[in-house]
């Protein structure tokens, strides 16, 4: 393992055992609602959502980096529901996301085959261009960058979203 593949795969027992934690006391009937408010129902992304979403950027991320991608691909209608720029959407009948199992169960497995590969990727190819030319992907000067940021600071942001929907929810924290 190189130093660059050590930096990434670094972020795993944070970004697995929090997102494990933050699954305390979410039953499935909860998993893919969202809070209500005096005002109504609060538009804030539930832990369906934000799992579904995660899940899907295990497979971007060995994209980016040129790796294996076999085994990540998302099950059926993942993207339509959590593709980027996505809507939530509040699911009170069960009807819209998959259950809380498929989406928690691809979510794990996904992110610990991307994990393993990337532990087994050397600088070199780490520390390549990634040649994705969008605006967004340009600020990231190499694959591993895009990738740290993907696997990082964007995971956190998603993560962290569901300990304020846990208090909403009247779950409070879940350490």
């Amino acid at each position: 393992m190189g130093d660059l593949s050590r930096v990434l795969v670094s972020n795993q027992g944070p970004l697995t055992q929090y997102a494990e934690k933050l699954l305390k006391d979410v039953t499935p009937d909860m998993f893919a609602r969202q809070p209500k408010g005096s005002s109504g129902v609060i538009s804030t992304n539930h832990p369906a959502f934000v799992y579904g979403h995660l899940a899907l950027y295990a497979k971007k991320v060995m994209e980016i980096v040129a790796g294996d991608t076999s085994g990540l691909d998302a099950p059926e209608g993942f993207t339509d529901l959590f593709e980027a720029g996505k809507e939530c959407r509040d699911d009170p009948t069960g009807s819209i996301y998959p259950e809380m199992e498929t989406i928690t169960s691809f979510f794990f497995s996904a992110h610990k085959t991307m994990f393993a590969r990337l532990a087994e990727l050397d600088d070199a190819q780490l520390a390549a261009p990634h040649g994705i030319e969008r605006d967004f992907a340009k600020q990231f000067p190499s694959r591993a960058a895009f990738a740290s940021f993907l696997i990082g600071p964007h995971a956190f942001v998603h993560i962290g979203q569901l300990s304020a929907w846990r208090r909403c929810m009247g779950l409070g924290s879940a350490f």
